[in-house]
């Protein structure tokens, strides 16, 4: 069984739909019973690749507060090893409220200063040594981790012999110039990078992906995966490129998390060995369960049931693989 560690970004998700776009308009708007669930890079990719049947350790930072029990009780639930998790002294658990629209895209409220202060003191370096990939959930988004501690951890990594990946978020048209400043270092170190389009833009200041893919390939990442959302993903390995359609038999409920289940999915399948197109395919269909249902990782399915959708629809022979 491969073994991934995914540290990073942990919140306390409580999603408050449906709510219409019109809402400041209104004096009163009806919404469902909010359900508190698991959210954060860090925790969504984890519960992900735990439920595809991989091994999956997670490292945070959490409160000595009930939300932080949930999340990781959540965890444990879902076969995650939570060994590298830490309590914060005074800070309480990071905190995400989700403005879902009725027709399921989402935005974010994050009231929580925690993640700021999680660091590479707070990761166990057994962790490291145990795992074949080191993933850094929310790059930009941990400020002790941006100011050099990603850059620790995935040069300690590479020199026992790890993949590294990570993604971002936070995105702001405008930062590119200061993203650039703080990311440089850590994707001089990062093997496999899996923004947004819209944080790839924001980033290079490119919207076109093989100006993204050129200003991109000056930092030695050996894969690209900008995620496109409903539109797929495009990969490259700066030789080859793929731009893979989703699948679209699915309803959207809930589009939280949809990214975080597709790293998940993709890291899978890459550490199987698969060629990255068809890690693409297999990202694509983990995402799309999931956002069949509500909640970050509510929808993500088995390993088989997703091996056995894409296996039946993709064209013949854009799919063959070992597992």
């Amino acid at each position: 069984m491969k073994k991934i560690l995914c540290a990073g970004l942990v919140v306390c998700d409580i999603p408050l739909r449906p709510v219409p776009r019109n809402l400041f308009d209104l004096d009163h708007a009806t919404i469902e019973e909010p359900i508190y669930s698991t959210g954060g890079d860090a925790v969504n990719v984890s519960i992900t690749l735990s439920k595809l049947g991989m091994q999956a350790f997670f490292s945070g930072l959490v409160g000595n507060d009930q939300n932080g029990d949930f999340i990781l009780n959540r965890l444990t639930s879902l076969g995650v090893d939570t060994s590298g998790a830490a309590r914060h002294p005074s800070l309480g658990t990071g905190v995400s409220y989700i403005i879902i629209e009725p027709e399921g895209e989402r935005h974010f409220l994050t009231p929580g200063l925690i993640n700021n202060e999680f660091s590479i003191e707070h990761i166990p370096p057994e962790l490291i040594r145990e795992v074949d990939l080191v993933y850094l959930g929310s790059a930009m988004s941990l400020r002790k981790m941006d100011q050099g501690g990603t850059v620790e951890l995935f040069k300690k990594s590479h020199s026992l012999g790890k993949i590294t990946a990570a993604d971002v978020s936070g995105s702001k048209a405008g930062m590119g110039a200061y993203w650039r400043e703080l990311l440089g270092p850590m994707l001089m170190e990062t093997d496999i990078f899996l923004p947004s389009y819209q944080e790839a833009v924001d980033l290079t200041g490119r919207d076109d992906l093989a100006g993204i893919r050129d200003a991109l390939s000056v930092y030695g990442i050996k894969l690209l995966i900008v995620k496109r959302g409903s539109l797929g993903c495009y990969i490259t390995d700066f030789k080859n490129e793929w731009n893979i359609p989703t699948f679209t038999e699915f309803k959207a409920v809930d589009t939280t998390g949809a990214g975080d289940s597709f790293t998940g999915g993709f890291l899978c399948a890459h550490l199987l060995g698969w060629p990255p197109q068809n890690a693409g395919r297999f990202a694509n269909a983990v995402a799309s369960f999931n956002v069949t249902k509500v909640g970050a990782t509510g929808g993500v399915p088995d390993f088989d049931t997703v091996y056995q959708y894409v296996r039946e629809h993709n064209p013949p022979g854009t799919f063959t693989v070992n597992v």
